[in-house]
C-alpha cells in the first residue's frame, strides 16, 4: 500500500445536501432518539410563557429541550461549550434540524430560555419521557430503590460570609486566633483552625454568591458548597421513576417518605402500584419503616450497625419482661423503667450502687449512676426489617439496589455533565436534575431499541423474589408477635398482603 497524502480542498460552489451526512453511521444514537422522542406537545406547554406578537421570535422550545439533552449525552457542563459543539457537529445539526449555513443557538439564548421555562415544565417533559418508556415495557414499578448524592454548587468556599458579622471565613478565623495571640499570622490561624469543631456551620455561614447552597462533606472526603440530587429507580429495568434536587442539608431520613409518596403517585397515575421499597441505611428510621408499612409496602432498608458496646452486654443481651415492664441485664440485675422518657424511646435504668458493685462494671458501663438502656417504640418494626434485610431471600434484591439504584448517580457525575452545577440556585439544580433523569431514561430506551432485547436475566427473577419476600415478611412478623417484644401501642398496618399479585391487583 502506497502512502497517501491529503491535498488542500478547493472551494466549491454547490454541495449536495444529502452528501453532507453520507459519512455519518446509519441508525446512530441520535437518529434512533429522534425517531422515538416526539416533543411537539412542548409548544402548547410553553405557549403561555411568550407574547402573541411582540419582538423577535424566541428559540424553538422543542429545540431547547433537545439541546440540553445533548449536553447530558455529551457530558457538557457549561453552555459555552454546548454552543460550540452544536455549531461544529453535522450530527447535532441534523438532529436539531439546522442547515449548514444556519446559526445554531448561542450560550446566552440557552441560558435565558432555561431561566424562563419553569421547573414544572421540565417535570412534564420528564413525565412524557416516562410514558414513552412505559409504552415500551420499561416501567414495572413493583420494586423501587431510592437514593441521593451530593453535587458541587457553582460557588466557592471563599464566598462564605458570617450571617451576623458579615465577615469572610478567613477574617473570622484570623480574629478568633488573635484573641489568644495578637500577633498571629494567617498561616498560624489556619493551622489552629484545622482542629476546631463546628467550623463552617450552615447555621452561621452563608454563601454570598449562591445563598441556597450548603456546606457539606462528600463521600470522597472533600468539603464544598453543594446541593442534594435524589432519584427513585425501578429496580427491574433501571428506569428513573421520579427525581429532584433539594438543599444539601436535608437528610435522607427526613425526606424519605416524601420521595416514596412522589414515586407512588407517579406509578398510580399509570395504573401501577409498588410492592417493596429498598434503600440504604441513610434512610433508616422507625418513623420511615412505619410509614412504609402503613402504605401497604414492604420496607427493605439497610439497618445501621447494632453491635455497639462490649460483646455480651449489648442491647440485645438484656431480656424484657412484659408483666413487670422491666429489663434484666446479663448479670441478673433488674433495670426499671424511668418515668420521664422521650416520646420515641423508653429508658430503663439500673441502680448505681448495684452497677458499681458488679464485677462487670467497667465492661458493661462506666457510669457511676448505673447502666441506662433506651428502647425505641419502633423496636418491633426495626427488628423485623433487620431480619428481612439479612434474609437469604432478600439478598438478591439488596444487591440489585446497589447496582441499579446507584448507577444513575455514577453516570450523572462521570458521563452526564453533573460533576458540578454551572448555574446557581435550587431552581437551576432541579431543572438540571430532571434533564439528567430524562436523559438516563432515554439512554435505557434507545439501548433496548437498538439491541432489541428484553431486560437482563437477573431482573426476570425479581417477580419470583417478590412473592417469596412477602411470605418471608409474614413469617418474621408472626415470630415477632410470638416473642412478645413489642414495646408500643402503635397500631399496625391494617392491610397485610401475603402475595404480591394481590397487591398489584388492588386486593386490599
Amino acid at each position: 500500500m502506497s502512502q497517501g497524502r491529503k491535498d488542500k480542498p478547493e472551494a466549491t460552489l454547490f454541495v449536495p445536501s444529502r452528501e453532507l451526512y453520507a459519512h455519518i453511521p446509519k441508525k446512530h444514537f441520535y437518529e434512533q432518539l429522534d425517531a422515538v422522542l416526539d416533543l411537539s406537545f412542548v409548544y402548547d406547554l410553553t405557549k403561555p410563557l411568550y407574547a402573541e406578537r411582540m419582538g423577535r421570535p424566541s428559540l424553538d422550545p422543542v429545540i431547547f429541550f433537545k439541546c440540553v439533552l445533548i449536553g447530558f449525552f455529551e457530558n457538557i457542563i457549561y453552555d459555552t461549550e454546548l454552543e460550540f459543539r452544536i455549531a461544529d457537529s453535522l450530527m447535532f445539526r441534523k438532529f436539531l434540524g439546522y442547515e449548514l449555513d444556519e446559526r445554531t443557538p448561542d450560550e446566552s439564548t440557552l441560558r435565558k430560555t432555561r431561566q424562563r421555562v419553569p421547573a414544572e415544565a421540565f417535570g412534564l417533559v420528564f413525565d412524557h419521557v416516562l410514558d414513552v418508556c412505559q409504552s415500551h415495557g420499561l416501567v414495572r414499578g413493583r420494586a423501587l430503590g431510592t437514593d441521593s448524592t451530593l453535587v458541587d454548587a457553582n460557588a466557592s468556599m471563599d464566598s462564605l460570609r458570617h450571617k451576623e458579622l458579615g465577615c469572610s471565613y478567613e477574617e473570622y478565623m484570623l480574629a478568633l486566633r488573635r484573641q489568644d495571640d495578637p500577633d498571629a499570622t494567617r498561616d498560624e490561624a489556619a493551622l489552629a483552625d484545622k482542629g476546631r469543631k463546628g467550623k463552617a456551620s450552615n447555621s452561621e455561614w452563608v454563601s454570598s454568591t449562591d445563598p441556597e447552597s450548603r456546606v457539606m462533606q462528600h463521600s470522597d472526603g472533600h468539603t464544598h458548597l453543594s446541593y442534594k440530587v435524589d432519584a427513585t429507580v425501578d429496580l427491574e429495568t433501571g428506569v428513573i421513576i421520579s427525581a429532584g434536587a433539594d438543599l444539601a442539608s436535608v437528610s435522607d431520613q427526613s425526606d424519605c417518605m416524601e420521595r416514596i409518596d412522589e414515586a407512588r403517585a407517579v406509578l398510580e397515575d399509570r395504573g401501577l402500584s409498588p410492592v417493596a421499597i429498598v434503600a440504604d441505611k441513610g434512610h433508616h428510621s422507625g418513623e420511615n419503616l412505619v410509614g412504609i408499612e402503613e402504605r401497604g409496602l414492604v420496607p427493605l432498608i439497610s439497618s445501621p450497625n447494632q453491635n455497639r458496646g462490649k460483646p455480651g452486654f449489648r442491647r440485645e443481651d438484656f431480656r424484657y419482661h412484659s408483666e413487670s415492664d422491666t429489663l434484666v441485664c446479663p448479670a441478673g440485675q433488674i433495670l426499671t423503667r424511668l418515668s420521664k422518657n422521650h416520646k420515641a424511646a423508653r429508658q430503663y435504668k439500673a441502680s448505681g450502687g448495684v452497677c458499681k458493685s458488679c464485677p462487670n462494671f467497667e465492661i458493661c458501663t462506666k457510669n457511676p449512676r448505673g447502666r441506662v438502656v433506651s428502647i425505641s417504640v419502633y423496636e418491633d418494626v426495626v427488628r423485623a426489617n433487620r431480619e428481612r434485610v439479612h434474609s437469604e431471600e432478600a439478598r438478591p434484591l439488596m444487591q440489585i439496589r446497589r447496582q441499579r439504584g446507584e448507577a444513575p448517580f455514577g453516570y450523572f457525575k462521570g458521563f452526564g455533565g453533573l460533576r458540578r452545577f454551572a448555574g446557581r440556585g435550587l431552581a437551576y439544580a432541579v431543572k438540571k436534575t430532571l434533564i439528567a433523569a430524562m436523559g438516563w431514561n432515554l439512554l435505557i430506551l434507545v439501548k433496548r431499541l437498538m439491541r432489541n432485547t428484553a431486560p437482563n436475566g437477573p431482573m426476570s427473577a425479581l417477580i419470583r423474589l417478590a412473592s417469596i419476600l412477602w411470605a418471608v415478611a409474614q413469617g418474621i412478623l408472626a415470630k415477632a408477635k410470638a416473642r412478645n417484644h413489642r414495646f408500643g401501642d402503635r397500631p399496625r398496618a391494617k392491610c397485610i398482603v401475603t402475595d404480591w399479585r394481590a397487591a398489584l391487583s388492588g386486593g386490599c
